[in-house]
């Protein structure tokens, strides 16, 4: 037990009893707690304290979570939003997901084609229902996607998208300044890395690139931040002419520059459903040690001036926390940005029974 810990070994609400910590970011810390009314175990996201616009996005993203139900979703149990005075901090009650997230799964090993085809299809249903209700998730990437065990022969997994800190309510007020870009940077769309406003096709590009990363073992735009982002507006990702046809196709659809050309998440989730026979015998290329491992280079937490080119942000016509992954990019997408990165991600509970 970590002694310096305030929280370890605490309890909430006369309820919950903080057991141990899963994940730790710069404006929160998520932990396993056991559920004494229920005989349960949670995961309880502690924010640490903050001024009032923290307020206001801890308010944002407690509401938000609450309005959404999915299979594929992580549920909100319950929730406390305290006063700036107040001895007991702000927190966010969820379910406790036994199981890894698809960043360390990812890095473990390569994914089966059949997996795959089910994950992309599980997420995009639930970027359906996420986009009825008008919010943009903004940090989809494979730290923020959770795998739980069926103990069935097949499917092994179930999917669920978690990690809606930084998501953004279309239509609603901006809690963030104009120009600045919010997102992890290997999974940016083009529109958020010129710091434009995001919309659910965001959303798109970004599972388009999970998805092509699944089916190659690489992902697409590597290296350091100011490279990531670089190159996310000079071209689009590279997609094998190996792959399966539909995938390949449905892929470069989702990661094209244009929004209006990219699907729909309805689209997206019946089209994968019925490509999914394409990838029953598909296995990634095996990668060597070094470069499976390179992916995991991000996720030091690191503070330094990036340059962005604005001709570059013009050309291209047209961003908090998780468990192990890359970093949460927050940067002024005009010139010279401050790259702010929190290499553990807000709300991630995805728990390796193993560890």
């Amino acid at each position: 037990m970590d002694e310096d810990d305030p929280w370890l070994g605490r309890t909430l609400a006369d309820r919950y009893e903080i057991a141990e910590m899963i994940g730790r970011g710069g404006m929160a810390a998520v932990y396993r707690a056991k559920d004494t009314l229920l005989d349960r175990f949670v995961a309880i996201k502690i924010f640490a304290p903050g001024a009032a616009g923290d307020d206001a996005r801890r308010r944002a993203e407690v509401q938000l979570l609450a309005r959404l139900n999915h299979p594929n979703l992580v549920t909100v149990h319950d929730a406390h939003l305290a006063p700036e005075d107040s001895a007991t901090p702000s927190y966010l009650v969820m379910e406790c997901v036994e199981g890894l997230d698809l960043r360390t799964m990812m890095d473990r090993e390569a994914l089966p084609g059949p997996v795959t085809a089910l994950l992309a299809a599980e997420i995009a249903e639930a970027l359906v229902a996420v986009h009825a209700m008008g919010v943009v998730h903004r940090d989809l990437k494979p730290a923020n996607i959770l795998l739980v065990p069926t103990g069935l022969p097949a499917p092994e997994y179930r999917a669920k998208l978690t990690d809606f800190g930084i998501a953004h309510l279309v239509g609603g007020e901006r809690l963030t300044t104009t120009g600045v870009v919010i997102g992890t940077a290997a999974y940016l769309s083009p529109e958020q890395a010129s710091g434009l406003e995001p919309g659910a096709e965001a959303d798109i590009y970004a599972l388009g690139l999970v998805i092509l990363e699944c089916l190659t073992g690489q992902r697409s735009f590597p290296g350091t931040i100011a490279e990531a982002i670089s190159a996310r507006l000079a071209h689009g990702p590279e997609i094998p002419d190996s792959l399966p046809a539909g995938w390949a196709s449905l892929i470069g659809q989702m990661t094209q520059n244009d929004t209006a050309g990219r699907p729909s998440a309805v689209e997206v989730a019946v089209t994968t459903r019925q490509l999914g026979p394409e990838l029953d015998s598909w296995m990634p290329p095996s990668l060597p040690s070094a470069t499976r491992s390179a992916s995991s280079a991000e996720s030091a937490s690191v503070t330094a001036p990036l340059p962005i080119a604005p001709a570059a942000a013009a050309a291209a016509g047209a961003a908090e926390a998780g468990a192990a992954a890359q970093p949460t990019v927050a940067m002024d997408a005009a010139a010279m940005g401050t790259v702010a990165m929190d290499a553990a991600a807000m709300g991630t509970v995805a728990m390796d029974a193993a560890a």
